[in-house]
């Protein structure tokens, strides 16, 4: 075994007992059974359990986090698009 061989095993060792470290730590919190790890902190909805063990420690519902990633991406929803329609309008009105 050459050391590129042993640096391979080394990383893979690493990325295992992190993959491990992180799905105990998801199990230990549902076995806690807290309800306030499984509420959206914005919308207050349950997160389901599905979810929570897809992505230990998440604190949004899909709902809310495909929205905030929206808003990262400088994407905007339907209605969006009508408030700033309606305060563009009202902007040109006032300037004509």
């Amino acid at each position: 075994m050459d050391i590129a061989d042993m640096a391979d095993k080394f990383i893979e060792d690493q990325v295992l007992s992190s993959v491990m470290k992180i799905r105990a730590q998801g199990a230990a919190r549902d076995d806690q059974g807290r309800d306030t790890e499984r509420c959206c902190a914005v919308c207050e909805t349950l997160i389901p359990r599905a979810r929570l063990r897809a992505v230990p420690g998440c604190s949004h519902c899909i709902r809310c986090a495909a929205k905030q990633e929206r808003e990262r991406a400088g994407l905007f929803t339907g209605v969006d698009r009508q408030r700033i329609n309606a305060e563009l309008d009202d902007y040109l009105l006032s300037i004509c």
